[in-house]
């Protein structure tokens, strides 16, 4: 681009009254871009594509016809990767590896492998086992308890409430002074009479 060119975008922007900074802010183009295109400096966009679209909107902006400078500018062509540097150097080499995932992707399934990608499907796994376990014991727990307490019930002897309350009625010929026998229990367990309430 001739520096004319350039020149002419200048004082177009100037005629209207607008720094360079109002410029920036009305189109959207960095202040940098902008003095680039006021010196005519097109090889520091670094492609032609970018630079073609900057020339349009800024002349556009300021109502001066640049179709005779896009047309004198070569067009962009596009190179592959060298021509996009930017993107390889800051966001690492993901455009290389994009490949390998496409054939990763397309495989055959019965040539891929499956695996647990997360550890919540064994642990509630695990949790299950346990649950079940629990229950399983306290079942047995239970039924051991149900078997003891009936015959434990049966060999203790039986208090009669009515017999400490009042034991002057009680004649001594009718006492009967025989030993009960009792089995031993682990666990203290008395049973007392039912009395009727008035």
């Amino acid at each position: 681009m001739p520096a004319a060119f350039g020149q002419k975008l200048m004082e177009a922007r100037e005629l209207r009254g607008l720094s360079i900074e109002d410029a920036s802010f009305e189109t959207r183009i960095p202040v940098q871009r902008l003095r680039l295109l006021e010196s005519g400096n097109l090889a520091a966009f670094g492609s032609m594509t970018y630079a073609r679209s900057f020339i349009r909107r800024y002349s556009d902006f300021l109502d001066v016809d640049a179709s005779d400078i896009l047309q004198e500018l070569p067009e962009g062509v596009l190179g592959g990767e060298r021509d996009y540097r930017y993107l390889t150097q800051s966001q690492g080499p993901w455009l290389r590896e994009s490949a390998a995932s496409v054939e990763r992707i397309t495989a055959p399934a019965s040539s891929r492998v499956r695996s647990i990608k997360s550890p919540l499907p064994a642990a509630i796994a695990v949790f299950v086992l346990i649950l079940a376990g629990t229950a399983m014991w306290g079942k047995h727990v239970m039924d051991m308890r149900q078997m003891v307490e009936p015959a434990a019930l049966k060999a203790l002897p039986v208090e009669d409430d009515d017999a400490k309350s009042t034991p002057a009625t009680v004649s001594p010929a009718t006492v009967d002074t025989t030993p009960v026998k009792t089995k031993h229990v682990d666990f203290p367990v008395s049973v007392r009479k039912a009395t009727p309430v008035d």
